[in-house]
């Protein structure tokens, strides 16, 4: 298993997974979101390398709890290529971004899932997520 903190080096990779998700991106933001982000201690972007190659993504954030002694991290993305979906990828990395919740002391992880993504729920189901309803989000458009 190779994972490791991203660097503007992924941008293509990552862009290129995005948009397995569906999102359209330019690689020059996603370098500067990774720039951003870099060696910050309450957001990471982890890469897994397969032969030298990116194939799989995730991007966490780590936030205190008011009412609980531990933090919440929170995937705000994680993709594995399509190609090398039916692998142990999903599973090694999601392993290692629990691990990394509790070396950050976290006491739960969230993740967002759309509801047509049902291939993803299952997996999330499997690895002891619990749906949790009710999530309202405010669209705002950026530079208003």
């Amino acid at each position: 298993m190779n994972i490791r903190n991203a660097t503007y080096h992924d941008a293509p990779a990552i862009k290129g997974l995005l948009e397995q998700l569906g999102y359209t991106s330019r690689v020059s933001m996603i370098v500067d979101q990774i720039e951003r982000m870099f060696n910050k201690e309450d957001h990471q972007v982890f890469v897994y390398e397969l032969r030298k190659e990116v194939v799989g993504f995730a991007s966490v954030h780590y936030l205190p709890q008011l009412a609980f002694d531990g933090g919440i991290m929170i995937i705000s993305y994680f993709s594995v290529d399509e190609a090398v979906k039916e692998t142990n990828i999903g599973n090694e990395l999601e392993q290692y971004i629990t691990k990394q919740a509790r070396i950050k002391k976290c006491e739960r992880i969230q993740v967002h899932c759309l509801d047509w993504r049902t291939p993803a729920h299952q997996f999330y189901l499997q690895h002891g997520y619990i749906e949790y309803p009710k999530y309202f989000t405010k669209r705002l458009v950026y530079g208003e």
